[in-house]
């Protein structure tokens, strides 16, 4: 589809540069592809919509090649490039997710799981992720606790003297901040559309909050740090003397202290408070918290129709 990409903003401008007056050429090609690989499909027995994508990917290869040679100025082709750059590269599948989302109305989306230690937000992340799979959707969970690369990175500092100093390394919470935006670009984009849940075991806020409370120079990183927003979240909340039991039952997670916990706590509350999340007492049994978490998702992840073809 690449090269049919190519050849067809080619061919576009190649007819709008001897006949300057057939504009509707991209619109033109498209309906032809269309209507082909709707014939094509309805003879193979599948989805008419099937080729529905590659349709739109020579549309979008046509009006670079109109806009390219069409204007004189630097923007028309350079418009040009662009409508061909993203017909090459843009995705069939994530199209047809999109099309399958918006005939079932799956529509998708990132939810985030906040909390302090302790809270149930790992546990409640897998069960709710299975729950929005049996009501049809594509959920994938995403520990925002766990690094691509800020390790390696954050040890490129001279590791003793950042230990002397207070707060600890001054370069981690700016690798972190690079790997956790990345992360946050990788898995979330386009799933809003595409009618695909990507539900956070933390969020970057979540590690702002915490080296903020550990004492890391992070005030200058707020306004990145704190920037990206999912579409939904829901704080976990436990009093940090029970945080304190859950951590002391674990073999190998990092004891903070109470001080550090409670300021956490309290940043994760003012969250809620600012974007107005719901506050899940955390302290009830498992299978009442999970209940409450549900029943905030079932409005914005209502049960996806099956569409037949």
């Amino acid at each position: 589809m690449k090269l049919v990409s190519v050849v067809f903003f080619v061919a576009t401008g190649v007819l709008i540069a001897l006949l300057p007056s057939i504009t509707f050429l991209p619109f033109l090609f498209a309906v032809i592809f269309g209507a082909y690989g709707v014939g094509k499909s309805t003879l193979a027995h599948i989805d008419p919509l099937n080729d529905v994508p590659n349709s739109f990917r020579v549309f979008l290869a046509s009006l670079g090649g109109l806009s390219f040679v069409a204007g004189r100025s630097f923007i028309s082709p350079s418009l040009g490039i662009l409508f061909l750059a993203v017909a090459i590269f843009l995705n069939d599948e994530y199209q047809r997710r999109a099309i399958h989302s918006f005939r079932t109305g799956t529509r998708g989306g990132s939810v985030a799981l906040l909390g302090i230690d302790g809270s149930g937000k790992s546990t409640h992340s897998t069960a709710t992720g299975d729950w929005l799979r049996r009501r049809g959707y594509n959920c994938t969970v995403m520990p925002f606790h766990r690094y691509i690369f800020v390790e390696r990175l954050s040890s490129l500092s001279s590791p003793r003297k950042a230990r002397s100093r207070r707060g600890g390394n001054p370069l981690r919470p700016v690798a972190s901040l690079v790997d956790n935006l990345i992360l946050q670009l990788w898995t979330s984009v386009g799933c809003r559309l595409e009618g695909r849940v990507v539900l956070y075991d933390r969020f970057i806020w979540s590690t702002f909050i915490k080296y903020s409370a550990l004492g890391y120079p992070v005030r200058p990183l707020a306004p990145i740090y704190l920037s990206p927003r999912p579409h939904f979240a829901i704080v976990l909340d436990i009093p940090v003397e029970k945080s304190l039991r859950v951590i002391d039952e674990r073999i190998q997670h990092t004891r903070y202290s109470r001080e550090v916990l409670a300021k956490e706590r309290e940043a994760y509350l003012a969250v809620a408070q600012r974007y107005q999340y719901p506050i899940v007492d955390a302290t009830a049994s498992f299978e009442s918290v999970q209940r409450t978490i549900e029943s905030h998702l079932q409005k914005i992840f209502p049960p996806g129709r099956v569409v037949t073809r």
